[in-house]
């Protein structure tokens, strides 16, 4: 007689089965009520467990706030650049959740001994160790420049202005490895109370006393050239940003001193516009030893009206001369008064002037210019005067030199009022020569340093470190 088997037994046999995998689907002629229900781990399914995070990513995204998800998305995007850079081994590494994955590199052999793999040489380390040109030269090779840009002709003596050669003579020419020192027989007689009439050719300038190397020095002056901040030209210089802040005042002191007094406008055939533009600019960092008495300015907050100088708004006057120079000066107040004497100065009378119809240039008709006026509030900008179809009365040629100044400022991320003519003249200066090479700039930054006045040096080099160099600058008005 067969023995049949329990209820309980078949069962217990069906549930060890499913457990193992062995059964996937209900048995044949069994009734369903008897099979076990199919479970599946929830830590196994990988489907499921996607869609509920992408589910709770998304609830998580809909709570965040729009300034926050731009901000998460420039960092996410910034790590897929870098993770997407190449590596030195030529790998670009890549990333789980869609990122592109690493590609497939065959693996160097190791060395001897089972050693790493040496990466090759650079064949240009040597010359990325160096900062441009300028190291391709020798020391004494860029000292002879400079020599030359000193002295155009012979050595000059910055005492006595002795230039015959046999009273000048070369003492040292290896000093400071070609730098040269040269005396003047004619001091050294008189009992001059200095080094005996020694002199080399940076005494009496701006330049006297710097202990830069010829090469980092001329680097620092074509990166000024290249409107570039001190910061920036110090981390490429590869000086201390101190050393490169010293240089640049100064050379900004220079430009400042040395800027054209002369008539912008010398016939009355030429054509002069005026206009003004306000900066924004305050007193930061306790410049010329100013006080800061008033609360910190809202960011991005607007003003009306004209600005001054108390309202951290200063305007800057503008002459230009078409097919000419532009001469820029900072004011603290926009009024008649102010810019009579300057325009008094630099264009002669009778010129053609053209400006906007701002009341403080009403008096120009009464001084014996032409002045013709285009009024801005009525939405005119140019207008023709004989009838010939071109619109010659205008001060559209000043206007664009103002989106040429912002950005020069904005490059500096602030700028105190009180030094703010000392930059105002550096953009005068390069605007003016903005037809030049990069050649060119820098040997007139250089020329403009060497012509500062002697009775001028000593005073700029002693305050350039302190608050009385604000009295470099003044501000007109």
């Amino acid at each position: 007689m067969k023995h049949t088997p329990s209820l309980k037994a078949i069962i217990l046999v069906l549930a060890v089965l499913v457990m193992f995998g062995q059964v996937s689907s209900p048995v044949e002629g069994w009734d369903e009520r008897l099979v076990p229900v199919g479970r599946v781990r929830q830590a196994r399914n990988r489907r499921r467990n996607q869609e509920r995070w992408v589910k709770r990513w998304r609830r998580w995204q809909r709570q965040q706030g729009r300034d926050r998800r731009a901000s998460r998305r420039r960092r996410r995007l910034h790590l897929v650049q870098q993770l997407l850079r190449p590596s030195r081994g030529g790998v670009a590494p890549g990333g789980r959740g869609g990122w592109p994955r690493p590609s497939r590199v065959k693996p160097a052999e190791p060395g001897a001994g089972g050693e790493p793999p040496v990466a090759p040489p650079d064949p240009l380390a040597e010359l990325r160790q160096q900062r441009g040109w300028i190291d391709q030269m020798s020391e004494r090779q860029v000292w002879a420049l400079l020599r030359r840009v000193r002295w155009p002709d012979e050595p000059v003596c910055p005492c006595c202005q002795e230039q015959d050669p046999r009273y000048v003579e070369l003492l040292d020419p290896d000093y400071r490895h070609g730098l040269g020192r040269w005396r003047c027989r004619v001091c050294a007689e008189a009992g001059d109370a200095g080094e005996g009439g020694t002199f080399t050719p940076l005494t009496g300038t701006l330049l006297e006393g710097t202990r830069l190397d010829a090469r980092t020095l001329w680097l620092l002056v074509e990166l000024f050239a290249d409107g570039q901040a001190s910061v920036e030209a110090a981390t490429e210089a590869r000086v201390n940003r101190h050393s490169a802040d010293r240089l640049f005042r100064l050379l900004r002191a220079a430009i400042y001193h040395t800027r054209s007094q002369e008539p912008l406008v010398l016939s009355p055939d030429q054509v002069a516009e005026f206009d003004e533009v306000y900066l924004t600019a305050g007193l930061k960092g306790r410049a010329g030893g100013l006080a800061l008495d008033r609360p910190a300015r809202r960011r991005g907050l607007k003003r009306r009206g004209r600005g001054t100088w108390a309202s951290d708004r200063l305007p800057v006057f503008g002459l230009l001369c078409r097919d000419g120079q532009v001469r820029l000066v900072v004011l603290r107040n926009v009024q008649t008064n102010t810019i009579r004497p300057i325009v008094q100065q630099m264009v002669q009378r009778g010129a053609r002037v053209y400006t906007d119809s701002y009341s403080i240039y009403h008096f120009l008709s009464r001084e014996g210019y032409h002045h013709q006026v285009v009024n801005h509030g009525a939405g005119e900008y140019a207008r023709d005067l004989d009838g010939d179809g071109r619109c010659e009365v205008h001060c559209n040629t000043l206007e664009s030199t103002w989106s040429w100044l912002r950005p020069m400022l904005r490059t500096y991320r602030g700028i105190s009022k009180v030094y703010l003519p000392l930059y105002v003249a550096q953009f005068e200066f390069m605007f003016n020569r903005r037809h030049h090479n990069h050649w060119n700039r820098t040997l007139d930054v250089l020329q403009t340093v060497f012509q500062v006045e002697t009775s001028q040096v000593e005073g700029l080099l002693a305050s350039v470190q302190t608050a009385e160099f604000a009295q470099v600058c003044p501000v007109a008005g």
